[in-house]
């Protein structure tokens, strides 16, 4: 096999016509010496490099290619975002639509032994798959990880204590976006004649879920984690989370049973939801029965790695599973890291799989913007605006009504706003919509433009609706708890997370139960008090109310005085070694010194 050049450039600085496919004129002449062949058109999966023979390492190529330029894109992106306080996954997702095959990927150019083709060739025709088999597999696995990571974040305790006001936000903000986005579906699009068809129901499905992460970070930077209202919006989007995934599992089941041929009526539907709630239960349980055993297997296991390597084995046999039984891979996964969720190393399996998660996810969100068809989602734009409309006003209607039986207007609108952002779910949810060919492009790109709008609306308004009183009933007499300073520490970055560890098992010894929101937010919660300790990169902020001042401020100094205790003991243990090994002058001198 000769040797393949990679050189990205623009299609329009080599004088090539962007409506052509083929190589460089360059690479044609040069094609006529040795064993270059010219290539008509060139489709997303690079089929043509096969003709006349297999060759797998251009493929290969092109696919290393393609995650280089990615990986840089939605990491850019992610940080640009960021920079102007607006989630970092939308820049991930923009960073796609930019490199997309429908956007500026078909025309940059990578150079093999087959001469110049395009980085992300666009699909020969509206309905074919815009990305390579090879990439979408690595963004599937992405979803899985991201997922099982979602799951083992989920807190089973949290989950049972707060089920009463939790349930009922939820259970609002799961029925009025289901059945307004499936009548919006079968009011535009004139292939969708019923609610019940697949693609109504998987646009119902995609105004469901609800981004617990974005929530968890706004409400972690305004310092409102601990107000009962960001306890219910948190407690409120972990439900939404299992129900959107249960009706993500009966909408892939009904869709499954009718490419099948068969016949989807009430008494249909009412068997697929049961297969698709028996198989999600039974992983859990199985999860959930099994997860001591499985704890104790994997630190039996004495190899570098094992613990992360073989969860997400576990992770990824479970998806598969999930997928065997006809739901989507994402289920499995969500269903195993929630069976794992209440065990001791959960939190340690968070710290090994964030690193990979950095990695793999950012391509996940850009491999989802690079399926957005800029042409077809133009013609369905007032569909678009419609879908958008209805899935704010289902939010804040169907999660801010059941509040009110606990709060006033202010801290209904509150929750509201709180479970607005649709996020990666969606995005994860319309994902397997198109790949299963249940939904066209256009309504992707709909529900890509639902996500971005209530993503982006959420932040803006949930700031200035914290601004004034308590919202629930009967705290009107109690606003200096919400003003009280907060606690803050510097440290190198390396040494901060370990000191994260020593507050939380300071507050446990206080009495406190903790447990981890998302990347880089804990909650300590007794009774209900409630907590937050926020990890920015080496700025350890530690939030609590006026009645826990008290115990937020001994917990630091305790966890401060074990860590100082800590790196004297390290920056001691070398004192007691020479070249030659240990040194007994030295190490009687300490004994004396300690005596």
């Amino acid at each position: 096999m000769s040797s393949l050049i990679l050189i990205l450039v623009p299609r329009f600085a080599l004088g090539v016509d962007p409506t052509e496919t083929g190589e460089h004129p360059a690479a044609r002449d040069h094609s006529t010496a040795g064993d270059h062949h010219a290539l008509g058109t060139v489709t997303p999966n690079f089929a043509e490099f096969d003709v006349p023979n297999p060759d797998p390492t251009s493929k290969v190529l092109m696919l290393v290619a393609q995650l280089a330029l990615i990986l840089a894109a939605a990491k850019i992106g992610g940080w640009l975002c960021e920079k102007i306080k607006v989630p970092g996954v939308l820049g991930e997702l923009g960073a796609g639509m930019l490199i997309g095959p429908f956007a500026l990927g078909s025309l940059i150019l990578v150079y093999t032994h087959h001469g110049w083709v395009p980085l992300f060739p666009a699909p020969a025709s509206d309905t074919g798959w815009p990305v390579s088999d090879a990439l979408w597999g690595i963004a599937v696995v992405a979803s899985i990880v991201l997922l099982f990571v979602a799951g083992l974040h989920t807190n089973l305790k949290q989950f049972f204590e707060n089920l009463a006001p939790a349930s009922l936000v939820a259970v609002g903000g799961v029925v009025p976006p289901f059945i307004l986005g499936a009548i919006a579906t079968v009011w535009f699009m004139d292939n969708v004649t019923s609610w019940t068809d697949p693609a109504a129901l998987f646009m119902g499905a995609i105004m469901v879920a609800t981004s617990v992460g974005i929530t968890a970070r706004v409400l972690g930077d305004i310092r409102r984690l601990d107000t009962p209202e960001g306890v219910t919006i948190l407690g409120g989007a972990v439900v939404d989370d299992v129900l959107g995934i249960l009706v993500l599992a009966i909408v892939v089941g009904i869709a499954k049973a009718e490419a099948s041929g068969n016949e989807i009526d009430a008494a249909a539907i009412g068997i697929t939801a049961g297969k698709a709630f028996g198989v999600w239960i039974g992983i859990t349980a199985i999860s959930l029965a099994l997860a001591n055993h499985i704890e104790r297997l994997f630190k039996s296991i004495k190899y570098a790695g094992a613990r992360v390597g073989l969860a997400l084995g576990l992770a990824l046999l479970c998806a598969a599973v999930a997928e065997m039984f006809g739901l989507a891979f994402i289920i499995g996964a969500y269903s195993v890291g929630l069976g794992l969720s209440r065990t001791k190393m959960a939190h340690e399996l968070m710290d090994d799989l964030e690193q990979i998660s950095h990695f793999i996810v950012p391509i996940f969100f850009a491999v989802m913007g690079m399926l957005v068809n800029f042409q077809a989602m133009a013609a369905v734009l007032s569909f678009g605006l419609v879908v958008s409309f209805f899935g704010i006003i289902s939010k804040l209607l169907g999660c801010g009504l059941p509040a009110l039986i606990w709060f006033n207007k202010r801290g209904a609108a509150r929750i509201g706003m709180g479970m607005l952002p649709r996020g990666e779910v969606a995005l994860i949810i319309a994902g397997v919509g198109l790949a299963q060919g249940v939904i066209t492009s256009n309504i992707f790109g709909v529900a890509i433009m639902m996500t971005l709008v209530t993503t982006i609306i959420a932040p803006l308004g949930l700031v200035p609706l914290f601004k004034g009183g308590p919202g629930k009933r009967g705290l009107e007499a109690l606003p200096a708890e919400q003003e009280t300073e907060p606690i803050i520490r510097e440290w190198p970055a390396s040494i901060s997370h370990f000191f994260v560890r020593l507050l939380v098992k300071a507050f446990e010894q206080n009495g406190f139960n903790c447990y981890e929101e998302t990347a880089g937010v804990v909650q300590a919660q007794r009774n209900d008090v409630v907590c937050s300790i926020i990890d920015r990169e080496g700025r350890v902020i530690v939030d609590a109310p006026q009645r826990a001042q008290a115990d937020a401020h001994a917990v630091v100094a305790e966890a401060e005085k074990v860590l100082v205790a800590s790196v004297q003991r390290a920056h001691e243990l070398p004192l007691d070694f020479d070249d030659n090994g240990p040194d007994p002058s030295k190490k009687a001198d300490h004994e004396s010194n300690s005596a």
